[in-house]
């Protein structure tokens, strides 16, 4: 019998090893979570709804958590699931945390994607509020450290080479918490790399080094451990690239991506690197499946002198990547986040262009391919960007940090829901180079934070709903005025109202309109004067506005402006023929029609109108067609036939803007 025995033995050994391997094999995907979520925010006090979850790695049994609690989940297909929330969840104003689960094998939690509960509103007003950090703060995430449900923070240090934990009070402002040593830190990322429901963190260093520091769920963390690549590292990210249900890690530097596959207890195998070009840099990357196979992909923004573009590196499924497809961004690329802008189910990326002052949207085709970049103006030198609906209107919006000795600030774009952004409004910041959105009062609308380098300050930019800004009045419109002239100036007075100081950050206007001012800061119930010029370029009834972006609330504040265009001048502009007896005829009075355009200008009919048009005649000498520079005389004769004041209005019917023209007529007859 002992002959059999150890043939047994392996073949017992054997199926067990096969066995474990095929359950390896077969455990659950960590899901990946798109943004938006369908739909992308809801106002509260409303009735429960179906709430469509886009993504990758779903399987049945993928159970939608609303705050880290299930609710009633129905499995769609392997890209999107649905689950039902209660009106309960949606009851008063509130910002979710919504997070997909895979069930055994596997039970890997997705990436978090937020959903504020609120009103929408038609703009975005921010007020600031900053504190001080260690010297030279840098990148940071935003993840509940603690499990108290308020948003904290983790903040790399290049200054002293650490870690700093801020942990939130929920009302926007935080308590400093530990720090930990983390040399030559460049960027920091939050996930559960030990799959037990804590937030760990994440660490690329310019030295090199990946550091791994699991969390304790008490907003505390485990001692940095070291992993090591060959190259500086500039951007990382996590996903289950292998699809084996345990968190990987994506790191990037000069020309390189590294993949360190996760063991699920915080545990990272040694990475394999690879070289996706010579030629370039990568500061950040991105991570979403772009080709809807299942597996996720990489997107890379490149910074290159030789050119500049997006690579996209399609995922194998097992940890590995296929080569880089590149695709023209538009300018020298630093930063990209990804999700659906236009609502076609497939992703899409935004890539911030830093000497382009500009944000690049690439419109997905769903197949791993992109369509060219559409570029949308930011504020001066951008490098962060992430999308979220900042105003509760459903749309996924952008939000960019600019950051530069020579100027810096957070800028926002409005989505319009079809892959397209309204004009940026800008808000406080210094020199800002990195830049996070989270609810951190816990009101139901999104709030901005910003790291500072110069001074080494935190940036907090609460929302909120109203504002301290008076305007009066709140529009200007203008009378008739010649194309290519200055109009005399209607004044615009802003009052702060509130009880702090209001910072007016920028002031523009329309075309054809111009504007000048002294307001700049302006204390509790002090006031500061616009003055607004109307400057047409054009002919016709021409509009525009006033936008004064400031730190008051309901930034940007706008003023509607108006006025009439036109070539045609009528010189006097005004006749008054004095007393005439009845029955009698005055002396002419002439008015010269002059066309100060550049092209003919063509005359329909030239009469008298007004209160009493029979006391008044007009000859004219005017063709129907006056040539650029060309005048002509129109003769005007007063033959009153009653005593009293008597009143007309010449009128000149044309194509020349503000049509019809009119010269006032008076005279008394006796």
């Amino acid at each position: 019998m002992k002959p059999l025995l150890a043939p047994l033995l392996a073949a017992s050994l054997f199926a067990a090893i096969v066995l474990s391997a095929t359950f390896a094999h077969a455990a659950n995907a960590v899901p990946f979570v798109n943004q938006p979520l369908v739909p992308a925010s809801v106002a509260p006090g409303g009735a429960g709804f179906m709430l469509t979850v886009n993504g990758t790695g779903f399987v049945s049994g993928s159970t939608v958590n609303w705050n880290g609690s299930p609710r009633t989940t129905t499995f769609v297909s392997g890209s999107q699931v649905t689950a039902a929330i209660l009106s309960s969840d949606i009851a008063t104003a509130t910002t979710a945390s919504v997070t997909v689960v895979s069930p055994a094998p596997g039970r890997g939690t997705s990436n978090v994607v937020f959903l504020p509960v609120r009103e929408s509103s038609t703009f975005v007003s921010l007020n600031s509020s900053s504190f001080d950090v260690p010297l030279d703060p840098g990148a940071f995430a935003i993840a509940d450290f603690n499990k108290d449900g308020e948003q904290d923070m983790a903040i790399v240090s290049s200054g002293t080479e650490q870690v700093l934990i801020l942990l939130g009070n929920g009302d926007g402002t935080f308590s400093q918490g530990s720090e930990y040593s983390a040399e030559d830190a460049n960027a920091v990322i939050a996930a559960d790399l030990s799959s037990n429901g804590n937030a760990d963190l994440a660490v690329a260093a310019g030295n090199g080094n990946v550091f791994v520091m699991l969390g304790n769920g008490d907003g505390t963390f485990q001692q940095p451990v070291e992993y090591s690549v060959n190259e500086g590292l500039s951007g990382i990210a996590a996903g289950d690239f292998n699809r084996d249900g345990m968190l990987d890690l994506a790191v990037v530097g000069s020309g390189e991506v590294c993949i360190f596959l996760g063991s699920g207890n915080g545990i990272l195998q040694p990475p394999n690197c690879t070289t996706v070009s010579n030629s370039t840099s990568f500061y950040s990357i991105a991570v979403g499946d772009f080709n809807a196979d299942g597996n996720l992909d990489l997107a890379l923004p490149s910074a290159s002198s030789t050119g500049n573009a997006v690579y996209i590196l399609l995922g194998n499924g097992d940890g590995t990547f296929r080569a880089a497809q590149t695709y023209p961004s538009g300018g020298y690329a630093t930063s990209l986040t990804t999700a659906d802008f236009n609502g076609d189910g497939k992703l899409d990326l935004a890539v911030i262009l830093n000497n382009n002052n500009a944000v690049s949207v690439l419109l997905g085709n769903g197949d791993g391919s992109f369509q060219p970049p559409t570029s949308f103006a930011t504020a001066l030198s951008p490098d962060t960007v992430v999308a979220a609906d900042m105003n509760g209107d459903g749309n996924l919006d952008l939000i960019a940090s600019s950051g530069g000795f020579n100027g810096s600030s957070t800028s926002i774009l409005l989505g319009n829901g079809d892959g397209t952004f309204q004009s940026h409004v800008d808000y406080d910041g210094f020199i800002a180079y990195h830049m996070g959105v989270a609810d951190f009062n816990g009101d139901g609308k999104l709030d901005v934070a910003v790291s500072n380098y110069t001074p080494s300050t935190v940036t907090i930019l609460l929302q909120d709903d109203g504002t301290v800004v008076s305007l009066s009045p709140n529009k200007a419109g203008f009378p008739t005025q010649l194309v290519g002239t200055v109009s005399q100036p209607k004044p615009i007075k802003l009052t702060n109202t509130g009880t702090t100081a209001l910072t007016i950050s920028n002031i523009t206007i329309d075309t054809n309109f111009s504007q000048l001012s002294n307001c700049k800061t302006v204390q509790p119930g002090g006031s500061c004067r616009v003055a607004v010029y109307f400057t047409p370029t054009t002919t016709g009834n021409l509009t525009g506005y006033l936008a004064i972006a400031d730190n008051g609330g309901g930034s940007p504040q706008i003023i509607n402006l108006s006025g009439v265009a036109t070539i045609v001048s009528l010189a006097p502009s005004s006749l008054n023929f004095g007393d005439q007896k009845v029955g009698t005829v005055s002396k002419s009075q002439n008015v010269v029609l002059t066309n100060e355009g550049n092209s003919n200008l063509d005359i329909t009919k030239i009469g008298i109108g007004g209160a009493d048009p029979a006391d008044f005649s007009e000859v004219n000498a005017c063709a129907s067609k006056i040539a650029a520079g060309g005048s002509c005389t129109i003769t005007v004769l007063f033959h009153p036939n009653a005593q009293g004041s008597r009143s007309a209005i010449l009128e000149v019917e044309d194509n020349g803007g503000g049509s019809p023209q009119k010269v006032p007529l008076t005279g008394t007859g006796t």
